[in-house]
């Protein structure tokens, strides 16, 4: 190729330095309730994991999820260490869900059925989704148990949201959030509540977390870093 070197190679030529690196590329973060997302995860169909991460946690839970990987991202993490970092904090995560009717919930993929015009409830634990028992004196002592090593959030979408529902995530120590659509007009419904609890990452814990995702063997599949035994990514695809 013909023409002078750019400026910065040339200060590397006299100085003896190495020429900057160009800076790799963010992990893509594609949300939860998208439909390619959603149609990839129900096939099997892994995209380039290295490089692209499906998130399994809507509104709240996702929005926490993308300030982690730009924190980590901000920090010189490669992309398939983000993806690992993600893959931990979700594995580790719980979310509750309340919407007005079951369907929307259901037509989402996060829960496997329900029809009616009852309030209802999903829950993300242990990798999965599940309908589970609106319960507000459950959720009000979740949202009372952050702290130390948990992070909790609360959000509410939409309007006319049950006032009992929302108290119950709300409190000392509680992240909270009012948006007018939010994850309410994601699912096409009047209201939704949110309350995430999540693993805190103090400033302090990251160089060692990156430490140790560095160390961890590749899954020779996608690339990602594997902080167990196999690859959760690859073991998940597969069980679909």
């Amino acid at each position: 190729m013909s023409g002078a070197p750019s400026r910065r190679l040339r200060i590397a030529a006299v100085t003896g330095a190495r020429p900057e690196q160009p800076a790799a590329p963010p992990l893509r973060l594609v949300s939860a309730l998208s439909a390619a997302g959603r149609v990839a995860r129900v096939e099997g169909l892994a995209a380039d994991a290295a490089l692209v991460h499906d998130l399994r946690l809507p509104g709240i839970g996702g929005r926490y999820l993308a300030g982690v990987a730009a924190h980590a991202h901000g920090r010189g993490w490669e992309p398939a260490e983000v993806a690992a970092l993600i893959d931990a904090v979700e594995l580790r995560s719980a979310m509750w869900i309340v919407a007005p009717s079951a369907g929307p919930l259901r037509r989402a993929g996060l829960i496997e059925s329900g029809r009616g015009p009852r309030r209802s409830c999903a829950r993300w634990c242990g990798e999965r989704w599940a309908a589970v028992r609106l319960d507000e004196r459950s959720l009000a002592a979740v949202a009372r148990s952050g702290g130390g090593r948990a992070m909790c959030a609360s959000a509410v979408s939409g309007v006319g949201a049950p006032q009992g529902v929302v108290e119950a995530v709300r409190g000392a120590g509680v992240r909270s959030g009012t948006f007018a659509t939010g994850l309410a007009g994601a699912l096409a419904v009047r209201w939704t509540v949110e309350l995430l609890v999540a693993p805190a990452l103090p400033g302090g814990s990251m160089m060692a977390l990156r430490e140790r995702i560095a160390a961890a063997s590749r899954c020779g599949w996608c690339g990602v870093p594997m902080l167990g035994t196999t690859c959760r990514r690859c073991d998940a695809a597969a069980r679909r």
